[in-house]
């Protein structure tokens, strides 16, 4: 993300503490924080930053309308408008996922021939990542629409994790040809026709991280419960595991320090900060959105995923390849 500096000297900026001056002839990245400076310089002492001040956050009861217009300036109003400006190349968000989207189709457009946009994540697997989308930018999808995901999905997983032949399923209730509503039956038709697609089916939920798909397709409703109910049992497995863990007893302390190191890798496997941000497919620029619960590891993997998007070039061959 480069610097903001001719767009910042006229929205109050400071760079590491500093009022910002003449931009130099070479900019080095940086992140640029947009929200109360007040209370974000403390937290980055000796860090290399900008800051936008924008104090007031968007609120959950905000009217949308009156959002899109811009009569309730906010900081992630601001973030978007420097990545439509040409004065950020990303944003990344922590902020709610509806109005980052409205905001993002608002001030930044949707890339020509995409229907609807859709958030995309990257999850993992027994066998492999895989990433999956829809995970909550649409309900009621047309068939038409979630075909439409299975393209992006492989665009962004031949784009940014460099896969060859990526493979595509559909979430479904069912793993035979007439199971599930039809909607999604029609749906595997047309992903099924499409040359350019590698289909290999329907994959029921139990089986969503052990099914072998690079990506995985649903409309925005069943994706978000999939992946919200998944986030809750990691949680749960993690909870017993280190409850478990915690015994005092010197019989488990000799174990654990026996087996210490696969048990830590257990214990990371059920993090769902490692894997935290998703980007919004489709937009004409990079959205990335992060858990509104996310610690430092989280939203560093989020910024990650705004860095891995801009260095493949992704929104370029995502234009191309719709």
């Amino acid at each position: 993300m480069r610097g903001a500096l001719d767009w910042a000297r006229d929205h109050g900026v400071e760079r590491d503490g500093e009022r910002v001056g003449p931009a130099p002839a070479t900019e080095e990245p940086v992140l640029v924080f947009f929200g109360d400076a007040g209370h974000i310089a403390p937290l980055l002492v000796g860090t290399h930053h900008e800051t936008v001040q924008e104090p007031r956050c968007l609120a959950v009861d905000d009217p949308l309308r009156e959002t899109l217009r811009g009569d309730r300036p906010s900081s992630m109003r601001s973030a978007i408008m420097a990545v439509a400006d040409g004065a950020a190349d990303a944003v990344v968000s922590a902020g709610s996922t509806g109005a980052l989207m409205a905001l993002s189709r608002h001030l930044l457009g949707m890339l020509p021939g995409v229907r609807r946009p859709a958030v995309v994540k990257t999850l993992a697997g027994e066998q492999r990542e895989f990433r999956m989308l829809d995970l909550g930018a649409n309900i009621g999808t047309q068939p038409v629409h979630l075909h439409q995901f299975a393209r992006m999905g492989q665009v962004a997983a031949t784009t940014v994790d460099q896969l060859t032949e990526p493979t595509v399923a559909l979430l479904n209730i069912g793993s035979e040809v007439n199971k599930g509503p039809a909607e999604v039956r029609a749906a595997a038709r047309l992903v099924d026709a499409d040359e350019r697609l590698r289909y290999v089916g329907f994959v029921e939920p139990d089986r969503l991280f052990r099914a072998g798909a690079d990506i995985v397709v649903a409309d925005g409703f069943a994706g978000n419960i999939a992946l919200k109910s998944a986030e809750g049992a990691a949680r749960m497995a993690r909870f017993m595991l280190e409850r478990e863990l915690a015994d005092p007893s010197p019989r488990f302390a000799l174990a654990k320090a026996l087996v210490g190191r696969r048990l830590r890798r257990v214990q990371q496997a059920y993090n769902p900060q490692l894997y935290n941000g998703a980007v919004l497919l489709g937009l004409a620029g990079v959205v990335v959105k992060s858990h509104g619960g996310a610690d430092r590891d989280g939203f560093r993997s989020a910024v990650a995923q705004a860095h891995r998007a801009l260095d493949s070039g992704l929104i370029g061959k995502l234009a191309a390849g719709i």
